[in-house]
């Protein structure tokens, strides 16, 4: 049985893209705003188009702001006498972004396949918050809440507060990202906190560039599970002793060729910390690291905005030594990361408003479809999942490129030209189209 992972986590974007064309095809040309707080892309004047990016998807400290720059965006601030209700005002926001379905798929049975620029929107929603709005002075304050169904509980202080401001602030001006903001108005009001993959609960792993070799990993507190550590292409790889070096590298050239030919992205994932953590069993599963021990996913899942990693099962995919013949979960969830990290710093409108009509019609001719997914227990596998996944298995297919006994379907790039052209245009619009070689030596093995 070929494995195949859910996409779980939700898809938050952010900016506008580096991708988007002009209208005569050419691509916008960057350059930054006259008073240097974003980046403007603009066509050719025969094009007539201007394209806005605020703020700006790659972080330059230079544009750090002064206190006078910020004091300046927050200057019509009123003043809600009641913590509870301005904390509302953030939990009302999430609501109102994570029900917009404009690029999102929804089935006859009413589950959705959650797709475009969540974070985007979702910064839009808490900077317009951060101009008119903030709390009454305190020092710390208990909330329990039920907004649209969601209940928490949670301890806010002042000090939580001033870092969304903070983040606020320095994003609005290009020395932030949007991940930080995010990240710090779920500190302030609570979303987030009880899952132990939320980014906010763990320190980073420094950047170190290694080239193609492993090294002692310098693993923050809490997270000395991990022993070992690459880094390849903006995104860091560490993994536990159990994990062989083999698989570090094997996962290092995958990312490396991945995100060989797209122009910025590399920057985009170091910038938003994307780090991809390795486990090693084929009886194991998320659950045996550190920041998931309440995750049971056999294979993996990808990494969101407001996460702090990608974890993946070295044993289901192909190196010297573990001649795996199935799916690649770090090429499958990397896709996955790829789009909710990368794309949410792009605003991928090209990509978000195509590719459901793609996996439909790839569905409809009967190409794609015929696989089973690991689910939740008392979840049965819909229309929506289908859609969800195609994306994914079918780049995961191109790269790979290996034939029928590694995937199901969209096997080679030769087979998904021939059957399946849309998405062979829309791969290469976002990925290599040098060919590269996946796992040498597995021909010996089969």
């Amino acid at each position: 049985m070929k494995k195949i992972f859910l996409l779980l986590a939700l898809a938050f974007i952010s900016a506008q893209s580096i991708a988007n064309s002009c209208p005569d095809g050419s691509d916008p040309v960057k350059s930054l705003s006259a008073d240097g707080s974003y980046y403007e892309y603009n066509c050719d004047e025969s094009s007539n188009t201007s394209i806005t990016s605020r703020p700006a998807s790659y972080v330059d400290n230079d544009l750090d702001p002064t206190k006078e720059q910020c004091n300046d965006l927050f200057k019509g601030q009123r003043v809600v006498n009641n913590v509870q209700k301005y904390i509302n005002l953030h939990a009302d926001a999430n609501y109102k972004v994570y029900n917009n379905n404009l690029y999102s798929y929804v089935a006859k049975s009413g589950r959705v396949t959650r797709n475009g620029p969540f974070s985007l929107w979702l910064y839009d929603e808490l900077l317009d918050i951060a101009k008119k709005y903030r709390p009454i002075k305190f020092e710390k304050e208990s909330l329990q809440g039920i907004r649209h169904k969601i209940s928490w509980e949670h301890t806010t202080t002042w000090n939580h507060y001033e870092d969304f401001e903070d983040a606020i602030c320095r994003a609005h001006y290009g020395s932030g990202t949007i991940r930080d903001v995010i990240i710090a108005s779920h500190v302030l009001w609570g979303r987030g906190a009880h899952w132990s993959g939320f980014a906010a609960n763990w320190e980073s792993f420094p950047y170190i560039e290694t080239g193609r070799k492993v090294i002692k990993s310098p693993s923050p507190k809490g997270l000395e599970h991990y022993t070992k550590y690459i880094s390849a292409g903006g995104v860091i790889i560490v993994g536990g002793k159990k994990v062989p070096d083999e698989a570090l590298y094997a996962s290092y050239d995958a990312v490396m060729y991945m995100t060989s030919e797209w122009p910025g992205v590399r920057d985009i994932l170091r910038q938003n910390e994307a780090r991809i953590s390795l486990f090693n069993g084929r009886l194991r599963n998320t659950s045996v690291l550190p920041e998931y021990r309440g995750e049971y996913e056999p294979g993996g899942f990808a990494q969101g905005i407001t996460d702090t990693s990608m974890p993946a099962n070295a044993t289901w995919f192909c190196y010297p030594g573990n001649w795996d013949t199935g799916g690649n979960p770090v090429i499958h969830e990397l896709v996955h990361s790829i789009n909710h990290i990368v794309f949410e710093l792009t605003n991928e409108t090209y990509f978000y408003e195509r590719i459901f009509d793609l996996a439909v019609s790839a569905i409809e001719r009967d190409i794609y479809g015929d696989f089973e997914q690991y689910l939740a227990d008392g979840e049965e596998q819909d229309m929506s999942h289908l859609v969800g996944e195609y994306w994914a298995i079918s780049v995961e297919g191109y790269i790979m490129n290996r034939g029928p006994r590694f995937k199901s379907s969209h096997y080679s790039r030769e087979w998904i030209q021939k059957n399946d052209p849309g998405v062979y245009e829309l791969i290469q619009r976002y990925f290599p189209k040098k060919e590269w070689t996946y796992c040498p030596g597995v021909e010996n093995h089969m």
